[in-house]
């Protein structure tokens, strides 16, 4: 694997894309929930799900969560976790040109370029992620509505997060995300030539951990496109 990958901030930086997108094309946010320093994964968790209850529930709304590429960063209380309803979100078309879109596109594709590095372009996982993004970056997602567009874009997300989650979770004792290791493994040992992960890949998103990420771990969304998705999944946490 690739000494230092960071697949955190890169995630996050979806999450941030797709939440401008929404955001500039006049869709309203139903709730926006602030990570807060200190704060416990179960009390940022409760306190996502209680305003989701008073915005429609989990299952209308689409949820992002993410840190401010500007701010200080993974594990601070610098970011947010925010609700659109999905009956707008499907409502509202992306014109042509969107540069919106094409920026959370090419977040996306930086994210997948950035697992690669340590799973390899041929991992099955990234071959199937970059052949969807091809087919956005042909039209630039012109025409989709965002509700389809945000659940593609978190989907297609998902089977690289687990296999970057599997891949390191036997970096440290007990292990990251020992329910991700295929079964009789009890755990999965590193090369020795992956040294030094920095901050994604040692703390890789593990898609489907929790119902929610914490403050100091934002991580996908995982969607489904229908019902809509009801929360962020999760990554795994040193």
């Amino acid at each position: 694997m690739a000494d230092k990958i960071n697949v955190q901030k890169t995630f996050s930086g979806v999450n941030e894309s797709l939440t401008k997108l929404f955001d500039e094309s006049g869709v309203k946010r139903t709730f926006t929930v602030p990570y807060i320093d200190g704060q416990g994964m179960d009390e940022h968790i409760n306190a996502v799900g209680q305003a989701a209850n008073d915005t429609g529930g989990l299952t209308n709304n689409l949820i992002t969560t993410q840190h401010h590429s500007s701010g200080k960063g993974w594990g601070s209380g610098d970011g947010h976790t925010v609700g659109f309803l999905a009956d707008h979100l499907r409502d509202t078309l992306i014109p042509a040109d969107d540069e919106n879109a094409k920026a959370a596109i090419e977040a996306a594709q930086k994210h997948i370029n950035e697992i690669a590095k340590g799973l390899g372009d041929d991992a099955p996982e990234i071959k199937v992620a970059n052949g969807q993004l091809a087919l956005l970056k042909k039209h630039d997602a012109a025409g989709m509505n965002l509700m389809d567009f945000g659940v593609m874009i978190q989907q297609m997300m998902h089977a690289p997060n687990q296999a970057i989650a599997r891949a390191h979770s036997g970096k440290k004792e007990g292990g990251h995300a020992p329910h991700l290791r295929p079964p009789g493994q009890a755990s999965q040992e590193e090369p020795e030539s992956d040294s030094g992960a920095q901050g994604g890949a040692e703390q890789a998103p593990a898609a489907g951990e929790s119902a929610l990420a914490a403050p100091a771990a934002p991580a996908a969304p995982v969607a489904a496109s229908a019902p809509p998705a009801a929360a962020p999944a999760a990554p795994a946490q040193a």
